[in-house]
């Protein structure tokens, strides 16, 4: 673990520089953090952005996806080719749209690792920061305040399960954990309101997609709460991110569009008991006409059809010649 905490150290006094330098303007500890979020968020916004992107065509081709697996449910060799060809056909990758939530672990630790050198203590119970110039102001409030962080009317550096003072004390700090776990939920549901077809086509991805906020929310109630600022802060800047990307981005907006108008009409047509489920059509049925359409041209070379004006091949004549000798 000393490894790990020196191979990353420099990246530890990056982030504790930022919130020290932000800290100087705004003096608070909370605000300071959130400015650090809308930092990072900036930084990694074409990430985010390509993922988010990834994860709606995900979406956008499921049916086609659930098609292929019937298709091919008795060989899973050659559906799991035909799946990935189709995927790279149109450039998505599954792991792609879990870009967003993967991203969160090692930049948990960070801040986790980050916030706890802030509000580090020596074995005496003196205050001793660590990653942050003991010039700033932020390092000289820290020793003055014994390494506590207090904004918002919590101890930063302190995490839920970490108040035993009753349970009015203990009370902001869950709910903070709560607000965290709600944002992601909101930045979930955000995704798939916009496809209900999506969870449809694929149950299982959508059942893993509303309960991966509640594994988030084992790790969220265990860390210091600016820890917590930091990824509500985070969901915040997915959310109107997300928001922004459907309103501006004219694919994204008439995908969105259609995809809901769809879902209506389906609702609709069962609740007036006029839905009928339609034939399996899109791309399952272009490899059904390819598949007849080289039947034919097969046949065509092979003699023709009925009517055809093509020549028939010399074996064909001579079996015609044989048959009309025997009825004779």
């Amino acid at each position: 673990m000393a490894f790990v905490g020196d191979l990353f150290k420099p990246l530890f006094e990056l982030l504790a520089g930022l919130i020290a330098f932000y800290y100087g303007i705004v003096h608070s500890y909370a605000l300071s953090i959130a400015m650090l979020t809308v930092s990072v968020m900036i930084v990694v916004y074409p990430l985010t952005q390509m993922s988010t992107r990834s994860m709606l065509e995900m979406q956008r081709i499921q049916p086609e996806l659930k098609a292929l697996q019937n298709k091919y449910k008795g060989d899973k060799t050659r559906q799991s080719e035909e799946m990935t060809k189709f995927m790279k056909e149109n450039k998505v990758s599954p792991a792609g749209g879990c870009l967003p939530m993967l991203l969160q672990f090692p930049l948990l630790f960070v801040m986790y690792d980050v916030i706890r050198g802030l509000t580090n203590k020596n074995p005496n119970g003196t205050a001793s920061p660590k990653y942050v110039g003991h010039s700033t102001l932020l390092y000289k409030n820290l020793i003055a305040n014994n390494g506590n962080m207090h904004s918002l009317g919590l101890n930063l550096g302190t995490a839920a399960t970490h108040v035993h003072n009753g349970f009015f004390a203990a009370l902001p700090y869950y709910l903070l954990v709560v607000l965290a776990i709600g944002l992601v939920f909101v930045s979930t549901w955000q995704i798939y309101s916009k496809n209900p077809a999506a969870a449809n086509a694929n149950p299982q991805q959508a059942m893993i997609m509303k309960f991966t906020p509640l594994m988030f929310g084992v790790i969220y109630i265990g860390v210091p709460s600016g820890v917590n600022v930091y990824f509500i802060v985070s969901s915040l800047f997915r959310i109107t991110q997300q928001e922004l990307m459907w309103r501006h981005d004219p694919v994204l907006r008439n995908h969105s569009i259609q995809a809901r108008a769809k879902a209506t009409e389906t609702k609709e047509a069962k609740a007036a008991g006029t839905y009928v489920e339609p034939p399996r059509v899109g791309f399952l049925e272009k490899l059904r006409e390819q598949a007849d359409q080289a039947k034919k041209d097969k046949s065509g070379q092979n003699g023709g059809t009925r009517g055809s004006t093509q020549p028939r091949s010399n074996a064909q004549q001579a079996r015609n010649r044989n048959k009309r000798k025997k009825r004779r």
